[in-house]
């Protein structure tokens, strides 16, 4: 159960999801009948510019309605009044999605959100030396501009197998709004 009490402003609710595939492009197109190939056809995806198939912006946009539906039991405590967003950058096949709602404001019953939704794209692992230990999807078909670079979206880190190199950007900011019972 949700109350207004339970909720600070700069509070963060955070969901992430690790599973798109292919095969859930696919599920999504049949269920959803959004059935454009760049979704589910990576030569057509690569003849449209896209360098692989892309998600379909309605699934991403799905996991940020998704928060709020979970904090409110689908209704149960509350509604979602409002949500507004930019997609901005294209999830692919291997991405982590993570999605962020920060409480901006409490106002009576309803509580003002920033969303932001970011993808974290795995191109690579190096060992100390510099060679390549495993390289993911990213790394084989380019998905890494040098525009990515230069924005600084490509980052390292350590893990056991050696470094990381990875993309964080934000593909979907926004806001949203709900309104609490209690």
């Amino acid at each position: 159960m949700v109350k207004i009490s339970d909720l600070k402003v700069e509070q963060v609710l955070k969901n992430e999801f690790e599973g798109i595939t292919r095969d859930l492009l696919k599920q999504y197109a049949k269920a959803s009948g959004d059935t454009n190939p760049i979704h589910t056809n990576d030569i057509v995806a690569e003849r449209a510019g896209l360098k692989g198939v892309i998600a379909h912006g309605l699934l991403s946009f799905g996991f940020i309605s998704k928060l709020f539906e979970d904090l409110l039991e689908h209704g149960k405590y509350g509604n979602l009044i409002d949500i507004s967003v930019q997609m901005r950058g294209m999830v692919r096949c291997g991405d982590l999605l993570i999605t962020e709602a920060t409480v901006k404001k409490i106002e009576g019953k309803r509580v003002y959100f920033d969303v932001k939704q970011a993808t974290f794209t795995n191109i690579d692992i190096k060992d100390k030396d510099g060679n390549i230990v495993k390289q993911f999807e990213a790394g084989e078909r380019g998905y890494i501009t040098e525009q990515d670079i230069k924005r600084g979206l490509v980052k390292t880190k350590e893990v056991p197998e050696g470094f990381l190199t990875y993309r964080e950007r934000i593909a979907t900011p926004g806001q949203a709004i709900i309104e609490i019972f209690d």
